[in-house]
């Protein structure tokens, strides 16, 4: 049984679906809240950002090891989720533990991602942007950034079904979740989230 931390929100989707975009405004929009991420910024973080970007190569055992590594700092570190969780903060997260089902399965058993994240609380809520694959490689395209490992046009019906079998999997935890269409305007997504919050008692 994997256990809920109370005001942990995280937002999912895949690359281009609007997840960065939308944690920002949730936590511009939301009093004591606070925005955070995966990768992190610490030295873990920056560390799987060079091999996102095909800067440094690994083995993805290794890879998968380095998210959970970064994961557990994220959690426990000073000032890190847990803590801030509990006296009170909002925590808005942009990706999490279910990016890894989703990316790291694509080479890795489903029971070895498990294995190496089932001890890590699970969020609250969980906003999944359902952002049709067409416009999130629009977006990618129009984005000037070098494209990551794993933002091939071929990965991503796989990358969406890893989703989706994960949030099967781990729905019976008891988190909540919420599907969103995330072609629709930026302001409309938010209005959304923001009156699933105030439903759920977050606001």
């Amino acid at each position: 049984m994997m256990n809920i931390l109370k005001n942990f929100i995280v937002i999912e989707g895949l690359d281009g679906s609007g997840t960065s975009t939308q944690a920002k405004l949730l936590s511009k929009n939301i009093k004591n809240s606070f925005f955070t991420y995966e990768p992190t910024d610490n030295d873990i973080g920056k560390f799987i950002r060079k091999i996102l970007r095909n800067e440094i190569s690994v083995d993805y055992t290794s890879l998968a090891y380095l998210f959970a590594a970064d994961r557990n700092e994220h959690l426990y570190s000073n000032n890190g989720i847990v803590e801030r969780c509990n006296r009170g903060e909002i925590v808005i997260c942009d990706r999490y533990l279910f990016s890894s089902f989703a990316y790291q399965c694509l080479n890795l058993s489903f029971e070895k991602v498990f294995e190496l994240n089932k001890d890590f609380f699970l969020p609250q809520i969980v906003f999944f942007l359902n952002t049709s694959i067409d416009e999130c490689l629009r977006r990618l395209n129009q984005r000037e950034t070098t494209k990551e490992i794993f933002e091939k046009e071929s990965l991503q019906e796989k990358i969406l079904q890893n989703y989706k079998k994960a949030f099967s999997f781990l729905k019976k935890e008891g988190f909540k979740y919420y599907e969103i269409n995330g072609n629709q305007r930026i302001e409309q997504i938010l209005n959304i989230e923001m009156e699933i919050l105030k439903k759920e008692s977050l606001l």
